[in-house]
């Protein structure tokens, strides 16, 4: 397999838990608190710092965990989806971020037009910029948090409760991380978000499986691997049932999906995947050559990522 960047020093941060009980919409309404909770729903976690805030303690849980110096870190990428909840972070609030954490000498970018797949075209945007010199390091932080009434936090077609998180790590050239980059995918497709308002859930969701599935067998294609040789696949928190289908989709089994976050968490936008990978590399045996898959999507924007440990 080719090997095009490096992922490294994975570092996160979450609100306080709560149990989704609290959440006004359900706390009255037994009917679909039981809906939810058998879809592996269970806590969400809202922040009661600001969004800054939260961004600077995932990217000081990266820089404790690399031998990278603030100094070397070329560019900041924030990747985030809320410029479309309410309000976005303005290039004021950046630097502020920036010299809260000590990279004074990093260029900050801002990705946010890919919803909850934010993550996969952030990831995109650094490591075109590994691959082609102009960075050698880049910090990719992205963070997504809901503000105003507890109805905020209801996913569409109540499939996830929303939580507030930051995660960051860093990219570098192959070989220099936890885990090589061996490639990516990104498509979107506009005529998807117009199922999505003017159709009915059924066919909404059987179009964007049908995409998971062309997109994550092409990609497994193009690396020359089997189902069978992947490890592990990460997806968005959402719940179990879709989940597993989204697994289903990709030729692996129910069993290789990560689900332990479904009721942990539940969904915090884009940082999903990069959580569950920390998670999993916390608490699991994981050796050298062992490749994953990641899969995200949003309204019209799906993504795959095939990554292997160094």
């Amino acid at each position: 397999m080719k090997k095009i960047a490096s992922l490294s020093a994975i570092g996160y941060d979450l609100g306080r838990s709560q149990t989704i009980d609290t959440l006004d919409f359900l706390k009255n309404d037994p009917d679909t608190l039981e809906v939810y909770r058998k879809a592996g729903a269970k806590y969400y976690a809202a922040s009661e710092i600001s969004n800054i805030d939260l961004c600077a303690s995932a990217i000081e849980k990266t820089l404790k965990e690399t031998s990278i110096s603030k100094d070397e870190i070329d560019v900041v990428l924030y990747v985030s989806e809320n410029a479309t909840r309410g309000y976005s972070i303005s290039i004021i609030d950046a630097n502020k971020l920036l010299l809260k954490v000590g990279l004074k000498k990093a260029l900050p970018i801002g990705v946010s037009l890919s919803d909850c797949a934010n993550i996969i075209t952030g990831l995109q945007v650094g490591v075109s910029m590994i691959a082609s010199g102009m960075a050698n390091n880049v910090l990719l932080v992205c963070s997504d948090m809901i503000t105003g009434e507890d109805k905020k936090r209801k996913m569409e077609r109540e499939t996830a409760i929303f939580s507030d998180g930051a995660v960051s790590c860093i990219l570098s050239k192959p070989g220099n991380g936890d885990f090589d980059i061996c490639s990516l995918n990104n498509e979107n497709k506009p005529t998807l978000w117009e199922q999505n308002a003017e159709t009915d859930e059924y066919e909404y969701s059987m179009e964007k499986f049908k995409i998971i599935h062309r997109i994550s067998r092409a990609i497994l294609k193009e690396n020359a691997l089997k189902p069978i040789e992947i490890k592990k696949v990460f997806t968005s928190n959402y719940t179990l049932a879709t989940n597993k289908l989204f697994v289903k989709m990709t030729g692996c089994g129910k069993d290789k999906g990560f689900y332990d976050n479904i009721g942990r968490f539940g969904h915090t936008l884009a940082g999903d995947i990069l959580i569950n990978l920390k998670d999993f590399y916390k608490n699991n045996e994981i050796h050298s050559g062992d490749t994953f898959l990641s899969l995200v999507d949003s309204y019209s924007t799906c993504g795959a990522i095939v990554f292997c440990k160094v």
